[in-house]
């Protein structure tokens, strides 16, 4: 009789421990100095660093606080259902598993399945599971269709706009795809996915950062070195203006760190 009184009351503790805990990014919630209000939010980034999907992590810890908030990351949207799978599971090795056994996860090694992309995923997962009213949706209908790259990723993002008409919307993708300016590239020209999105008044923020390295494929797939993107004066942090067409704020990076795949030659990275 005394050991079940004692068990019991071991159980009760640990429920309300649990339910007590903060999520993992609770430390990591403040509001960076000049976030853009806008609903529409379009950070292009350098793929394959450690930064990167922190900044977006603190972001969706922050606004989740106050407001209905989803994530889109540049992942192809017919990996949806595994990805409410792990968001709605204890992030056990399992769900893990289950989460990265698509063909993008296994194959592709351009930074957009780094192992801080899984990360962010996760810390999404585990404010879901501490209920934030946040999701996360991936927007790359390319895969699979004959569809020109940035009008694959607008249509992924304006039908999960047009879906969440209340949600703010931080959708985060390599840097030529969030521009809202066409641009040439020798006899052709490209038209961005932000560009295809004006009409929902997005908020384009390029991602600049110091010196430092990514895991991307240019061309081969591997850690690169990087020169600082055109040198911005004063501390990390939003900025108004850009360095480059097409965007009209940027967040400089204290630094760049490249982050692998999550999955490397088969294993877990």
């Amino acid at each position: 009789m005394i050991k079940a009184i004692v068990l019991l009351i071991v159980l009760l503790f640990s429920a309300g421990s649990y339910a007590a805990q903060p999520p993992a990014w609770h430390m990591n919630c403040s509001e960076p100095d000049g976030l853009p209000r806008g609903k529409l939010l379009l950070f292009g980034e350098m793929h394959g660093s450690k930064e990167t999907p922190a900044l977006i992590a603190q972001l969706a810890c922050f606004l989740s606080k106050h407001q209905e908030v989803a994530i889109g990351l540049e992942i192809p949207s017919r990996d949806q259902p595994l990805i409410d799978a792990y968001l709605a599971s204890r992030g056990t090795n399992a769900s893990r598993e289950k989460l990265m056994s698509s063909v993008f996860w296994k194959t592709d090694r351009d930074g957009r399945s780094s192992a801080a992309m899984f990360e962010l995923i996760d810390a999404i997962r585990d404010l879901k599971e501490h209920g934030r009213a946040i999701d996360l949706f991936a927007f790359d209908d390319q895969p699979g269709t004959t569809l020109e790259r940035n009008v694959a990723i607008a249509n992924g993002i304006r039908r999960f706009v047009k879906e969440h008409r209340e949600a703010k919307v931080v959708a985060l993708m390599g840097n030529i795809h969030a521009m809202q300016d066409p641009m040439n590239i020798g006899k052709e020209k490209l038209v961005p996915s932000g560009y295809l999105l004006k009409d929902l008044t997005p908020i384009s923020i390029l991602v600049t950062y110091p010196k430092g390295t990514i895991w991307a494929c240019m061309p081969d797939c591997r850690k690169h070195d990087l020169s600082p993107r055109t040198p911005v004066a004063g501390p990390a942090g939003f900025k108004n203006g850009a360095t480059l067409d097409g965007y009209s704020r940027m967040f400089l990076l204290n630094s760049i760190t490249a982050s692998p795949p999550a999955i490397m030659n088969g294993s877990k990275g």
